[in-house]
């Protein structure tokens, strides 16, 4: 078969596979949607539902369907984790829910962003049946915007594209002040979790939050040594290497993308 017809035939054997869609349950009333590698969590309890991170409107009509296999209550709340459209542009499936952010997303609303209609300036909390629903924000980190969702009664917390378990940070971390991100990451660490449900990749726990400040300690005491020595950013991206991360995520594609934002950290 010609090379053609064989990138024709896997295109359109891609084209019918379905998305990835995955609930699980990390605690009770605690669950996390999976749509493709976005994740998204809710909370719901036999009085009311809130979801957060609506993603895109193809995820969200699944989200909105998978949510009412598990519960009947009305989702009353959806909250933007941050601003990043590929994780805020669905809300429209959320009919009236009250969309709830902190004030940074705002001037970032475009497009299929639904604005929310409550913004926050520090910390509040949710009360669903009972069960509270911490929303903190920690200072920058990858973005201004970026929130922590804690549930403390099942020790559970949720923060998106922040930080990962065993997984480098996205490219070059655009935009990101790394020492204000770490402070962000040193308050989550203080929390009373067990079960940390990142945006992106497995859900993990205190211990990996832990060792993703290590990884930007380590990058950024190795790229100011190189700084130091008079070496330029493409000299430090050809020879540094941090091997005790090369079985992370993303480390073989980012890293040197991971050196570039650490570069720019070090000599604005």
């Amino acid at each position: 078969m010609a090379v053609s017809a064989l990138f024709a035939l896997a295109l359109a054997i891609s084209v019918l596979q379905p998305p990835r869609v995955e609930v699980e349950k990390l605690a009770e009333n605690v669950y996390l949607f999976t749509y493709e590698v976005h994740r998204s969590l809710f909370v719901a309890t036999d009085e009311a539902v809130l979801a957060t991170d609506p993603q895109s409107p193809e995820a969200a009509e699944l989200f909105v369907k998978e949510i009412r296999k598990v519960s009947a209550a009305p989702i009353r709340y959806l909250v933007y984790s941050h601003h990043h459209d590929d994780h805020a542009s669905g809300g429209k499936a959320f009919g009236d829910a009250v969309i709830v952010a902190h004030r940074a997303v705002v001037p970032h609303v475009t497009g299929e962003i639904v604005p929310p209609s409550v913004t926050l300036d520090g910390d509040a909390s949710i009360h669903l049946g009972g069960l509270e629903v911490r929303l903190l924000y920690p200072g920058p980190s990858e973005t201004e915007s970026n929130l922590i969702l804690f549930v403390p009664d099942r020790k559970v917390a949720f923060m998106v594209d922040s930080v990962f378990v065993k997984a480098l940070p996205w490219r070059n971390m655009s935009g990101a002040d790394l020492r204000s991100w770490i402070e962000a990451l040193e308050y989550l660490e203080k929390l009373d979790f067990e079960i940390l449900a990142p945006g992106h990749g497995p859900t993990g726990g205190k211990d990996d939050v832990r060792a993703f400040i290590v990884y930007f300690q380590d990058l950024l005491d190795a790229v100011a040594k190189r700084i130091a020595a008079g070496e330029s950013l493409q000299q430090i991206q050809a020879t540094l290497e941090l091997p005790k991360y090369r079985d992370w995520a993303r480390y073989g594609e980012h890293f040197d993308l991971n050196i570039e934002g650490a570069y720019r950290e070090l000599t604005k």
